[in-house]
Protein backbone atom coordinates (compact mmCIF):
# COMPACT_ATOMS: atom_id res chain seq x y z
CA UNK A 1 0.00 0.00 0.00
CA UNK A 2 2.64 2.50 1.00
CA UNK A 3 4.08 1.78 -2.84
CA UNK A 4 0.98 3.13 -4.02
CA UNK A 5 0.89 6.33 -1.78
CA UNK A 6 3.22 7.70 -3.57
CA UNK A 7 2.15 7.41 -7.09
CA UNK A 8 -1.15 9.06 -5.74
CA UNK A 9 0.82 12.34 -4.50
CA UNK A 10 2.90 12.78 -7.26
CA UNK A 11 -0.64 12.81 -9.47
CA UNK A 12 -2.41 15.38 -6.72
CA UNK A 13 1.34 17.30 -7.22
CA UNK A 14 0.74 17.42 -11.56
CA UNK A 15 -2.95 17.58 -11.56
CA UNK A 16 -2.43 21.32 -9.00
CA UNK A 17 0.16 22.38 -11.48
CA UNK A 18 -1.45 21.83 -14.66
CA UNK A 19 -4.70 23.47 -13.54
CA UNK A 20 -2.50 26.32 -12.46
CA UNK A 21 -0.57 26.57 -15.80
CA UNK A 22 -3.61 26.18 -17.56
CA UNK A 23 -5.59 29.15 -15.70
CA UNK A 24 -2.73 31.13 -15.63
CA UNK A 25 -2.24 30.95 -19.47
CA UNK A 26 -5.96 32.13 -19.72
CA UNK A 27 -6.90 34.97 -16.80
CA UNK A 28 -3.37 36.33 -19.18
CA UNK A 29 -5.35 35.47 -22.30
CA UNK A 30 -7.92 37.26 -21.10
CA UNK A 31 -5.87 40.40 -20.11
CA UNK A 32 -4.27 40.86 -23.34
CA UNK A 33 -7.64 40.61 -25.00
CA UNK A 34 -9.24 43.13 -22.60
CA UNK A 35 -5.72 45.45 -23.19
CA UNK A 36 -6.30 45.28 -26.87
CA UNK A 37 -9.43 45.85 -27.14
CA UNK A 38 -9.07 48.96 -24.64
CA UNK A 39 -6.53 50.04 -27.04
CA UNK A 40 -8.79 49.95 -30.08
CA UNK A 41 -11.32 52.07 -27.94
CA UNK A 42 -9.25 54.86 -27.02
CA UNK A 43 -7.93 55.12 -30.90
CA UNK A 44 -11.12 55.17 -31.92
CA UNK A 45 -11.91 58.02 -30.04
CA UNK A 46 -9.06 60.13 -30.95
CA UNK A 47 -10.27 59.94 -34.84
CA UNK A 48 -7.64 56.76 -35.72
CA UNK A 49 -9.03 54.15 -38.06
CA UNK A 50 -9.69 50.79 -36.25
CA UNK A 51 -7.40 49.09 -39.02
CA UNK A 52 -4.44 51.03 -38.67
CA UNK A 53 -4.90 50.66 -34.61
CA UNK A 54 -4.83 46.72 -35.14
CA UNK A 55 -1.97 47.07 -37.62
CA UNK A 56 0.15 49.54 -35.04
CA UNK A 57 -1.25 46.89 -32.40
CA UNK A 58 0.32 44.07 -33.89
CA UNK A 59 3.27 45.55 -35.32
CA UNK A 60 3.76 46.31 -31.70
CA UNK A 61 4.72 50.20 -32.42
CA UNK A 62 1.55 51.58 -30.61
CA UNK A 63 2.55 53.07 -27.34
CA UNK A 64 -0.80 53.79 -25.91
CA UNK A 65 -1.58 51.83 -22.71
CA UNK A 66 -5.39 51.52 -23.39
CA UNK A 67 -6.60 53.34 -19.68
CA UNK A 68 -9.16 55.57 -20.99
CA UNK A 69 -10.47 52.58 -22.90
CA UNK A 70 -10.60 50.03 -19.45
CA UNK A 71 -12.26 53.26 -17.84
CA UNK A 72 -15.14 53.54 -20.54
CA UNK A 73 -15.39 49.20 -20.89
CA UNK A 74 -16.11 49.75 -16.91
CA UNK A 75 -18.02 52.32 -17.09
CA UNK A 76 -20.84 50.33 -19.76
CA UNK A 77 -20.58 47.58 -17.21
CA UNK A 78 -18.06 45.16 -19.31
CA UNK A 79 -15.75 44.58 -17.20
CA UNK A 80 -18.00 44.35 -13.78
CA UNK A 81 -17.97 40.31 -12.97
CA UNK A 82 -16.29 39.98 -16.28
CA UNK A 83 -19.63 40.49 -17.89
CA UNK A 84 -18.33 40.02 -21.51
CA UNK A 85 -17.59 37.43 -24.51
CA UNK A 86 -13.87 37.45 -23.45
CA UNK A 87 -14.81 36.65 -19.59
CA UNK A 88 -16.61 34.59 -20.41
CA UNK A 89 -14.62 32.55 -22.44
CA UNK A 90 -12.04 32.60 -19.97
CA UNK A 91 -14.89 30.98 -17.11
CA UNK A 92 -15.75 27.93 -19.53
CA UNK A 93 -11.91 27.51 -20.18
CA UNK A 94 -10.82 27.52 -16.46
CA UNK A 95 -14.26 25.07 -16.03
CA UNK A 96 -13.49 22.76 -18.54
CA UNK A 97 -9.73 22.68 -17.75
CA UNK A 98 -10.93 21.52 -13.38
CA UNK A 99 -12.83 19.31 -14.97
CA UNK A 100 -10.65 17.50 -17.61
CA UNK A 101 -8.01 17.43 -14.91
CA UNK A 102 -10.21 15.60 -12.31
CA UNK A 103 -11.25 13.09 -14.93
CA UNK A 104 -7.59 12.22 -15.37
CA UNK A 105 -6.77 12.43 -12.81
CA UNK A 106 -9.83 9.95 -11.62
CA UNK A 107 -8.34 7.58 -14.67
CA UNK A 108 -5.56 7.96 -12.94
CA UNK A 109 -6.78 6.48 -9.66
CA UNK A 110 -8.70 4.34 -11.17
CA UNK A 111 -5.66 2.46 -13.37
CA UNK A 112 -3.23 3.05 -9.75
CA UNK A 113 -6.58 0.68 -7.57
CA UNK A 114 -6.32 -1.98 -10.78
CA UNK A 115 -3.02 -2.37 -10.19
CA UNK A 116 -2.72 -2.14 -6.74
CA UNK A 117 -5.37 -5.17 -6.70
CA UNK A 118 -3.78 -7.39 -9.10
CA UNK A 119 -0.55 -6.52 -7.10
CA UNK A 120 -2.27 -7.36 -4.40
CA UNK A 121 -4.25 -10.66 -5.48
CA UNK A 122 -0.22 -11.63 -7.02
CA UNK A 123 1.29 -10.78 -3.56
CA UNK A 124 -2.00 -12.76 -1.88
CA UNK A 125 -1.01 -15.92 -3.83
CA UNK A 126 2.91 -15.99 -3.23
CA UNK A 127 2.09 -15.51 0.25
CA UNK A 128 0.12 -18.60 0.04
CA UNK A 129 2.63 -20.13 -1.94
CA UNK A 130 5.34 -19.67 0.59
CA UNK A 131 2.73 -20.93 3.62
CA UNK A 132 2.02 -23.81 2.09
CA UNK A 133 6.48 -24.38 1.85
CA UNK A 134 6.57 -23.99 5.72
CA UNK A 135 3.47 -26.25 5.99
CA UNK A 136 5.63 -28.81 3.98
CA UNK A 137 8.75 -28.10 6.25
CA UNK A 138 7.19 -29.10 9.02
CA UNK A 139 5.75 -32.23 7.83
CA UNK A 140 9.66 -32.95 6.80
CA UNK A 141 8.72 -32.54 3.08
CA UNK A 142 11.51 -30.11 2.01
CA UNK A 143 10.16 -29.45 -1.58
CA UNK A 144 9.57 -26.06 -3.30
CA UNK A 145 7.30 -24.85 -5.39
CA UNK A 146 7.95 -21.43 -5.47
CA UNK A 147 8.49 -19.94 -9.24
CA UNK A 148 11.99 -18.71 -10.01
CA UNK A 149 10.78 -15.73 -10.26
CA UNK A 150 8.21 -13.63 -7.80
CA UNK A 151 6.72 -10.16 -8.76
CA UNK A 152 8.69 -7.67 -11.04
CA UNK A 153 10.54 -5.24 -8.21
CA UNK A 154 9.59 -7.26 -5.72
CA UNK A 155 12.60 -8.11 -3.81
CA UNK A 156 11.59 -8.56 -0.06
CA UNK A 157 9.48 -11.96 -1.43
CA UNK A 158 12.36 -12.46 -4.04
CA UNK A 159 15.04 -12.56 -0.82
CA UNK A 160 12.52 -14.77 1.26
CA UNK A 161 12.17 -17.13 -1.45
CA UNK A 162 15.72 -17.24 -1.85
CA UNK A 163 16.36 -17.57 2.01
CA UNK A 164 13.49 -20.42 2.06
CA UNK A 165 15.65 -22.60 -0.80
CA UNK A 166 18.51 -22.06 1.03
CA UNK A 167 16.76 -23.45 4.02
CA UNK A 168 15.53 -25.90 2.57
CA UNK A 169 18.66 -27.35 1.30
CA UNK A 170 20.08 -26.66 5.20
CA UNK A 171 16.94 -28.60 6.65
CA UNK A 172 17.38 -31.35 3.75
CA UNK A 173 20.78 -31.77 4.86
CA UNK A 174 20.47 -31.96 8.25
CA UNK A 175 17.19 -34.43 7.72
CA UNK A 176 19.80 -36.84 5.83
CA UNK A 177 22.90 -36.20 8.90
CA UNK A 178 20.32 -37.09 11.89
CA UNK A 179 19.11 -40.17 9.71
CA UNK A 180 22.94 -41.38 9.37
CA UNK A 181 23.36 -40.52 12.53
CA UNK A 182 20.96 -42.88 13.78
CA UNK A 183 21.91 -45.63 11.72
CA UNK A 184 25.43 -44.97 12.45
CA UNK A 185 24.36 -45.16 16.18
CA UNK A 186 22.38 -48.28 15.37
CA UNK A 187 24.90 -50.09 13.44
CA UNK A 188 27.46 -49.07 16.62
CA UNK A 189 24.92 -50.43 19.41
CA UNK A 190 25.07 -53.87 16.97
CA UNK A 191 28.60 -53.98 16.65
CA UNK A 192 29.18 -53.68 20.22
CA UNK A 193 26.99 -55.88 21.30
CA UNK A 194 28.68 -58.16 18.68
CA UNK A 195 31.83 -57.58 19.84
CA UNK A 196 31.12 -57.75 23.54
CA UNK A 197 28.71 -61.19 23.03
CA UNK A 198 31.53 -63.19 22.56
CA UNK A 199 33.86 -62.25 25.30
CA UNK A 200 30.57 -62.62 27.40
CA UNK A 201 29.63 -66.02 26.47
CA UNK A 202 33.16 -67.32 26.93
CA UNK A 203 33.63 -65.65 30.61
CA UNK A 204 29.96 -66.79 31.23
CA UNK A 205 30.77 -70.62 30.18
CA UNK A 206 34.12 -70.77 31.84
CA UNK A 207 32.31 -69.55 35.00
CA UNK A 208 29.86 -72.18 35.11
CA UNK A 209 32.56 -74.89 34.32
CA UNK A 210 34.57 -73.80 37.42
CA UNK A 211 31.65 -73.65 39.35
CA UNK A 212 30.58 -76.89 38.84
CA UNK A 213 33.81 -77.93 41.13
CA UNK A 214 34.94 -81.28 39.70
CA UNK A 215 37.52 -80.20 37.15
CA UNK A 216 41.63 -81.27 37.91
CA UNK A 217 44.14 -78.55 38.95
CA UNK A 218 45.34 -78.46 35.20
CA UNK A 219 41.67 -77.81 33.55
CA UNK A 220 41.13 -75.10 36.63
CA UNK A 221 44.39 -73.37 35.48
CA UNK A 222 43.44 -73.98 31.77
CA UNK A 223 39.72 -72.52 32.14
CA UNK A 224 41.12 -69.46 34.70
CA UNK A 225 43.31 -68.34 31.56
CA UNK A 226 40.73 -68.59 29.31
CA UNK A 227 39.02 -66.35 31.35
CA UNK A 228 41.72 -63.86 31.77
CA UNK A 229 41.72 -64.05 27.48
CA UNK A 230 38.31 -62.99 27.47
CA UNK A 231 38.85 -60.31 30.27
CA UNK A 232 41.87 -59.16 28.20
CA UNK A 233 39.96 -58.91 25.29
CA UNK A 234 37.10 -57.01 26.91
CA UNK A 235 39.51 -54.71 28.44
CA UNK A 236 41.34 -53.95 24.89
CA UNK A 237 37.47 -53.39 23.48
CA UNK A 238 36.94 -50.66 26.19
CA UNK A 239 39.74 -48.54 26.23
CA UNK A 240 39.29 -48.80 22.31
CA UNK A 241 36.02 -47.48 22.65
CA UNK A 242 36.69 -45.22 25.18
CA UNK A 243 39.74 -43.46 22.97
CA UNK A 244 37.41 -43.44 19.86
CA UNK A 245 34.76 -41.82 21.66
CA UNK A 246 36.98 -39.57 23.28
CA UNK A 247 38.31 -38.77 19.71
CA UNK A 248 34.91 -37.79 17.85
CA UNK A 249 34.00 -35.72 21.06
CA UNK A 250 37.28 -33.40 20.66
CA UNK A 251 38.20 -34.85 24.71
CA UNK A 252 41.61 -35.69 23.12
CA UNK A 253 43.75 -32.92 21.54
CA UNK A 254 46.57 -33.49 19.01
CA UNK A 255 49.83 -31.67 20.51
CA UNK A 256 51.79 -31.19 17.69
CA UNK A 257 55.43 -30.50 18.19
CA UNK A 258 59.01 -30.47 16.81
CA UNK A 259 59.95 -34.20 16.86
CA UNK A 260 61.67 -37.05 15.20
CA UNK A 261 59.42 -39.16 13.75
CA UNK A 262 61.83 -42.36 13.17
CA UNK A 263 62.06 -42.23 17.00
CA UNK A 264 58.39 -42.59 16.89
CA UNK A 265 58.10 -45.07 14.33
CA UNK A 266 60.67 -47.27 16.11
CA UNK A 267 59.06 -46.94 20.04
CA UNK A 268 55.85 -48.14 17.76
CA UNK A 269 58.06 -51.18 16.04
CA UNK A 270 59.42 -51.68 20.06
CA UNK A 271 55.81 -52.07 21.42
CA UNK A 272 55.48 -54.91 18.75
CA UNK A 273 58.34 -56.63 19.31
CA UNK A 274 57.37 -59.29 21.10
CA UNK A 275 54.14 -60.03 20.10
CA UNK A 276 56.09 -60.32 16.29
CA UNK A 277 59.08 -62.67 18.42
CA UNK A 278 56.21 -65.30 19.18
CA UNK A 279 55.70 -65.94 16.07
CA UNK A 280 59.07 -65.47 14.82
CA UNK A 281 57.77 -62.32 12.36
CA UNK A 282 60.88 -60.03 11.76
CA UNK A 283 60.12 -56.15 11.82
CA UNK A 284 63.00 -54.69 9.89
CA UNK A 285 63.55 -51.15 8.53
CA UNK A 286 65.02 -50.99 4.68
CA UNK A 287 68.42 -49.42 4.87
CA UNK A 288 68.00 -46.49 2.13
CA UNK A 289 69.91 -43.01 2.22
CA UNK A 290 66.15 -41.92 3.01
CA UNK A 291 66.41 -43.49 6.51
CA UNK A 292 67.62 -40.71 8.95
CA UNK A 293 66.57 -38.38 11.55
CA UNK A 294 63.43 -36.61 10.57
CA UNK A 295 61.91 -33.67 12.17
CA UNK A 296 57.90 -33.72 11.65
CA UNK A 297 55.90 -31.69 13.83
CA UNK A 298 53.53 -34.32 15.21
CA UNK A 299 51.75 -35.68 18.78
CA UNK A 300 54.31 -38.56 19.92
CA UNK A 301 51.69 -40.65 21.80
CA UNK A 302 49.32 -40.70 19.32
CA UNK A 303 51.31 -41.46 16.14
CA UNK A 304 52.56 -43.75 17.89
CA UNK A 305 49.25 -45.21 18.80
CA UNK A 306 48.30 -45.32 15.24
CA UNK A 307 51.92 -47.18 14.05
CA UNK A 308 51.26 -49.90 16.28
CA UNK A 309 47.62 -50.30 15.51
CA UNK A 310 49.41 -51.13 11.82
CA UNK A 311 51.76 -52.83 13.19
CA UNK A 312 50.13 -55.09 15.22
CA UNK A 313 47.64 -56.41 12.38
CA UNK A 314 50.30 -56.63 10.44
CA UNK A 315 51.88 -58.82 12.86
CA UNK A 316 48.65 -60.58 13.66
CA UNK A 317 47.26 -61.52 10.26
CA UNK A 318 51.19 -62.64 9.02
CA UNK A 319 52.02 -66.63 9.30
CA UNK A 320 54.81 -67.40 11.35
CA UNK A 321 58.60 -67.21 9.82
CA UNK A 322 57.50 -63.67 7.76
CA UNK A 323 58.77 -60.45 7.69
CA UNK A 324 57.48 -57.00 8.05
CA UNK A 325 59.10 -54.08 6.49
CA UNK A 326 58.96 -50.24 7.09
CA UNK A 327 60.16 -48.00 4.43
CA UNK A 328 60.48 -44.04 5.07
CA UNK A 329 60.65 -42.04 1.24
CA UNK A 330 61.11 -38.04 1.68
CA UNK A 331 58.90 -36.63 -0.62
CA UNK A 332 58.43 -33.09 -1.24
CA UNK A 333 55.99 -31.97 0.98
CA UNK A 334 55.54 -34.97 2.63
CA UNK A 335 56.98 -37.97 4.27
CA UNK A 336 55.94 -41.41 3.09
CA UNK A 337 56.01 -44.50 5.20
CA UNK A 338 55.10 -47.32 4.21
CA UNK A 339 54.78 -50.81 6.27
CA UNK A 340 54.24 -53.90 3.75
CA UNK A 341 53.73 -57.33 5.52
CA UNK A 342 53.68 -60.61 4.09
CA UNK A 343 50.08 -62.29 5.47
CA UNK A 344 46.64 -62.63 4.17
CA UNK A 345 45.93 -59.65 2.26
CA UNK A 346 42.95 -57.46 1.73
CA UNK A 347 40.81 -57.91 -1.13
CA UNK A 348 40.20 -55.11 -3.03
CA UNK A 349 36.48 -54.33 -2.42
CA UNK A 350 37.25 -53.73 1.36
CA UNK A 351 40.26 -51.32 0.93
CA UNK A 352 38.31 -48.64 2.43
CA UNK A 353 36.07 -50.77 4.80
CA UNK A 354 39.15 -51.87 7.00
CA UNK A 355 39.05 -48.31 8.03
CA UNK A 356 35.54 -47.94 9.23
CA UNK A 357 34.72 -48.45 13.05
CA UNK A 358 34.24 -51.99 14.02
CA UNK A 359 34.67 -53.92 10.11
CA UNK A 360 36.69 -57.13 10.21
CA UNK A 361 36.55 -58.00 6.86
CA UNK A 362 35.37 -61.30 5.47
CA UNK A 363 38.14 -63.59 4.89
CA UNK A 364 38.29 -66.55 8.02
CA UNK A 365 41.33 -65.82 9.26
CA UNK A 366 40.45 -62.67 10.39
CA UNK A 367 37.62 -63.93 12.21
CA UNK A 368 39.09 -66.11 13.92
CA UNK A 369 41.48 -63.96 15.40
CA UNK A 370 41.07 -61.61 17.92
CA UNK A 371 40.20 -58.17 17.73
CA UNK A 372 37.37 -54.95 17.69
CA UNK A 373 37.86 -53.51 14.55
CA UNK A 374 38.50 -50.17 15.92
CA UNK A 375 42.29 -50.31 15.48
CA UNK A 376 42.70 -49.16 11.85
CA UNK A 377 39.63 -46.61 12.58
CA UNK A 378 41.21 -45.02 15.49
CA UNK A 379 44.57 -44.74 13.13
CA UNK A 380 42.87 -42.84 10.26
CA UNK A 381 41.32 -40.46 12.79
CA UNK A 382 44.76 -39.73 14.12
CA UNK A 383 46.26 -39.32 10.89
CA UNK A 384 43.33 -36.47 10.02
CA UNK A 385 44.47 -34.87 12.80
CA UNK A 386 47.77 -34.41 11.49
CA UNK A 387 46.34 -33.76 8.25
CA UNK A 388 47.30 -36.86 6.59
CA UNK A 389 46.36 -40.00 5.34
CA UNK A 390 46.83 -43.92 5.25
CA UNK A 391 45.84 -45.94 2.67
CA UNK A 392 46.17 -49.95 1.93
CA UNK A 393 46.57 -51.87 -1.35
CA UNK A 394 47.01 -55.59 -1.49
CA UNK A 395 48.44 -58.64 -3.59
CA UNK A 396 45.15 -60.94 -2.10
CA UNK A 397 44.97 -64.17 -4.62
CA UNK A 398 45.93 -67.77 -3.77
CA UNK A 399 49.06 -66.89 -2.80
CA UNK A 400 47.87 -64.12 -0.39
CA UNK A 401 51.34 -61.65 -0.66
CA UNK A 402 50.19 -59.81 1.79
CA UNK A 403 49.59 -55.80 2.34
CA UNK A 404 51.22 -52.69 2.17
CA UNK A 405 50.05 -49.52 4.38
CA UNK A 406 50.92 -45.72 2.94
CA UNK A 407 51.09 -43.28 5.29
CA UNK A 408 51.85 -40.05 4.25
CA UNK A 409 51.95 -36.81 6.81
CA UNK A 410 53.33 -33.72 5.53
CA UNK A 411 56.07 -31.45 7.33
CA UNK A 412 54.39 -28.58 7.66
Amino acid sequence: MRKFLFPVIIGIVVLVLTDWYFITAANHAYEEKIEILSVMIEEQEKGTDSLVTAAELLKGVLGSSGGDGKEKLKSYGYLAGQQNWFGLERKNSVRNTVLISVAVYLLYLLSLGCLYWQCRNQWQGELKVLSRTLDKFSKHIYELDIPEQLSDGEKELDRIAGQLSALSEQLRYNEERLYAEREETRSLVTDISHQLKTPVAGLKTCFEILSQGNLSPEEEQEFLAQCMRQLAGLEALVGALVNISRMETGMIEIHQEPADILETLVAAVNRVYLKAEEKQIAIEFEETEDLKPTVIPHDVKWLCEAFINILENAVKYSPSNTEVRVRMIRMTTFLRIEIEDQGIGIPGEEYHKVFKRFYRGEAEEVRKAEGSGVGLYLTREILEHHSGSVTVSSRYGKKRQGSTFVVQIPYQ
